[in-house]
């Protein structure tokens, strides 16, 4: 199929393409390695939550352009940021703003899958450890330095930690440190581990996948994970919880497609 894209705007800082089911949000601000500005954060923000709630997008890629996947939050809007909280007394409210997009990508009922290239620094990697699906290029570098910059990766942390266990996050954070993306595999941050000429083969693969898969069971997965990450698994309420989810689910009419396809060996026909 034709890609169509949705922003002709070159000079966008996000780029928004529809191919097949899925659509890919490109990072283009490659002059500065992708650095998030505050047009770039809102621009995403936006389109996690009107795609996530669209029945015709499957997954939603996020990808870069340049040589880099992004080098984190742009520092003078940080800086720009930091004055104009000093001056209105809003330092908490600008923060709560950047925090509103490793929410919006985490708690998107649409899969969202990161290719990742080049630097992937700072608030990047928390951009990356949102996302529920990590294809990575052998030749990237990734990096938390904002203790190098006077700051904490405050509003990534509760995504990156989860991504790379707390004792990795114990020397990264404190160090900020490059490591490696064979490092980032290792600590299973990255769930695929390619070449550059072969990470959108890679990719493409894990697409058609999605592709085969109920949209209302992935999005439902991907609340269960979440739920079931933060419950006591000897607790009563736990297993009454996951029990009732899965009644839930069952009753339902893609349920009722999905189990009848199979039976029958036959494609499901789901709707979205």
């Amino acid at each position: 199929m034709t890609d169509t894209a949705m922003n002709n705007t070159a000079e966008k800082p996000v780029i928004e393409t529809r191919k097949g089911k899925s659509v890919w949000l490109t990072l283009n601000r490659p002059q500065v390695k992708n650095a998030m500005n505050g047009e770039m954060i809102a621009m995403l923000v936006e389109a996690f939550q009107r795609l996530g709630a669209d029945s015709e997008t499957r997954a939603i890629v996020l990808a870069a352009n340049g040589d880099a996947f992004c080098s984190g939050a742009d520092l003078s809007y940080m800086m720009q940021m930091a004055q104009q909280a000093a001056a209105s007394g809003t330092n908490q409210q600008s923060a709560v703003t950047l925090t509103s997009l490793f929410r919006g990508i985490a708690e998107c009922p649409k899969p969202v899958v990161a290719r990742v290239h080049g630097l992937c620094l700072a608030g990047a990697t928390g951009l990356v450890s949102a996302s529920d699906i990590i294809v990575a290029s052998n030749n990237v570098k990734f990096s938390l330095p904002e203790v190098k910059r006077g700051l904490i990766p405050a509003t990534i942390s509760p995504y990156v930690v989860q991504a790379m266990g707390v004792q990795a996050a114990r020397r990264y954070f404190i160090t900020g440190e490059t490591f490696s993306a064979q490092k980032a595999y290792e600590l299973g941050m990255v769930h695929e581990l390619t070449t550059p000429d072969t990470l959108d083969t890679t990719l493409d693969a894990i697409l058609a996948e999605l592709d085969t898969c109920a949209p209302d069971a992935m999005a439902a997965c991907k609340t269960l994970v979440r739920d079931v990450s933060r419950m006591d698994i000897t607790a009563d309420e736990t297993h009454a919880d996951v029990a009732a989810q899965l009644a839930a689910v069952r009753g339902s009419a893609e349920a009722a497609e999905g189990m009848m396809a199979f039976m029958e060996k036959r494609k499901p026909k789901w709707v979205g």
